[in-house]
């Protein structure tokens, strides 16, 4: 994990030159729906869309992303400026560099799935991420078909759902809790997250069947799903809402705000927290730390303390 911000100078800076940009009757406004290679897709606000190149040093562009965008003498289009954004979901990747993922978003779906397994962490660094840029966060189990016994597989009825967590058990191929999928999806601005294999693909093409999306098998050697998704693309929903599909990756390691410590993404940590002794207790052994005593008295999941103090450790590392 890293710790990267610009300097509070930079920022303004960087601020001032947008607003001033993005105020120009030359310019037009629109939301960007797909971005690979050094070409975007972008939605005017007219509702036509346009290839887009970027304009210099702009920085990182995604899906979701308000921009201006000014026509050329040729008719050239190029994305000019990034309008301010509501929030940011960012993960640092092998090289330590922090990529950007989605931008302005409200709803964040963790896709797990039936095989391959569901990994904890991974789910709580996911949950992490949206709990510091200020996301609302749900977990969809998918494939729930391939089980005999459904009742809460892998616990994450009882570890998530008492911290408010919408937990969503669903199937594509029987339909399983695809209305309730569906229902969470009006009125936001959804991202579907998870590891290449989980069927991200899948559920886009559930919701919208007219769209012509690539679904890949998993490969019978390890488990893992092969990289349908090459880029991220945001659709409009039939019954309202945005729904914005990213490439499956092989792990996720979010990007720490350092103005808000590690604890912040752990509702239950950050909640107990509040009761410890020092108001700066890191929970590592600390005297009276009423998150230990919640995890011996079992009112935290021990999966949920462990994965809280490993990422602590890594963002120290950073």
């Amino acid at each position: 994990m890293a710790k990267r911000r610009l300097s509070q100078q930079q920022s303004k800076r960087i601020q001032a030159a947008q607003d001033a940009l993005s105020a120009s009757d030359e310019h037009q406004h629109g939301i960007v729906v797909s971005h690979q290679g050094g070409q975007i897709l972008v939605e005017l606000e007219t509702g036509d869309s346009i290839e887009c190149k970027i304009k210099s040093n702009l920085g990182s562009i995604v899906c979701g992303d308000r921009v201006a965008v000014e026509a050329s003498a040729n008719q050239e289009h190029r994305v000019m400026a990034i309008l301010p954004r509501d929030n940011l979901l960012q993960r640092v990747d092998g090289f330590a560099q922090v990529r950007a993922v989605a931008a302005n978003i409200s709803q964040l779906f963790v896709c797990l799935s039936v095989t391959p397994e569901p990994n904890l962490f991974l789910l709580d660094q996911y949950l992490l991420s949206a709990e510091q840029q200020q996301i609302e966060a749900c977990i969809l189990l998918n494939k729930i078909d391939l089980l005999e016994d459904e009742n809460d597989p892998f616990g994450l009825n009882q570890i998530y759902r008492p911290m408010g967590y919408e937990v969503v058990h669903a199937s594509v191929k029987n339909g399983q809790g695809m209305n309730r999928f569906k229902h969470l999806l009006p009125d936001q601005v959804s991202v579907l997250s998870g590891v290449s294999g989980v069927g991200k693909s899948s559920l886009t093409q559930w919701l919208l069947p007219a769209e012509k999306i690539k679904i890949a098998s998993i490969s019978a050697a390890n488990e893992e799903g092969r990289h349908t998704t090459r880029a991220s693309r945001l659709y409009h929903l039939p019954e309202g809402g945005d729904l914005i599909d990213t490439p499956g990756i092989r792990g996720f390691s979010p990007f720490v705000d350092s103005e808000r410590p590690v604890a912040y993404g752990f509702r239950e940590i950050r909640d107990l927290g509040e009761q410890c002794r020092f108001h700066n207790c890191l929970h590592r052994g600390e005297p009276k730390c009423a998150v230990i005593e919640a995890v011996t008295a079992g009112r935290i999941a021990t999966s949920r303390f462990e994965n809280y103090r490993k990422m602590l450790d890594q963002a120290n590392d950073a």
